[in-house]
């Protein structure tokens, strides 16, 4: 028996909406797929950098970032208390060939009363300098490496 077809595949007018709205929604994915997932991290506002008091030879060193509401970063994890902030700073400054030095990146609000804590409490772990961060753009147009810019606290 023998059947007869009706149907001739590709054989019409070839139809390109459907194939054009693929394509679009594909084009939309691609350009903006970035921008619609956010960064994880917290926004620091480092203040314009200032005059370079001391020097920086290259040395490995610790960072310690303070956010607006004072609260701090180390390790890329946030520190609940200035005891384990001394603890962690205390571990890491005693190993062998441990880091001497303290880059402390903080927020433009933040109190200088809590930078001097941070200070005293660097000094206590053993740290024996601390550079304040700024942003490494200066207003004599000196674009600098940020590790570079900041005030040192010997």
């Amino acid at each position: 028996m023998k059947f007869t077809r009706t149907l001739k595949p590709l054989k019409g007018q070839f139809e390109l909406a459907p194939y054009l709205c693929v394509v679009f929604v594909l084009l939309f994915f691609m350009l903006f797929g970035g921008y619609l997932v956010l960064p994880v991290g917290t926004r620091l506002e480092l203040p314009q950098g200032g005059s370079r008091i001391g020097t920086w030879t290259g040395d490995p060193f610790l960072v310690v970032a303070v956010d607006a509401s004072e609260q701090c970063y180390f390790e890329n994890q946030i520190v609940p208390d200035l005891v384990v902030l001394k603890a962690r700073l205390t571990a890491r400054a005693n190993a062998p060939k441990g880091p001497r030095k303290l880059y402390l990146q903080a927020d433009r609000s933040v109190r200088y009363e809590r930078l001097q804590q941070l200070a005293s409490l660097a000094r206590e772990a053993g740290l024996s300098e601390i550079l304040l961060g700024g942003s490494g753009s200066r207003s004599d147009g000196d674009n600098t490496d940020p590790r570079r810019s900041g005030n040192s606290i010997p």
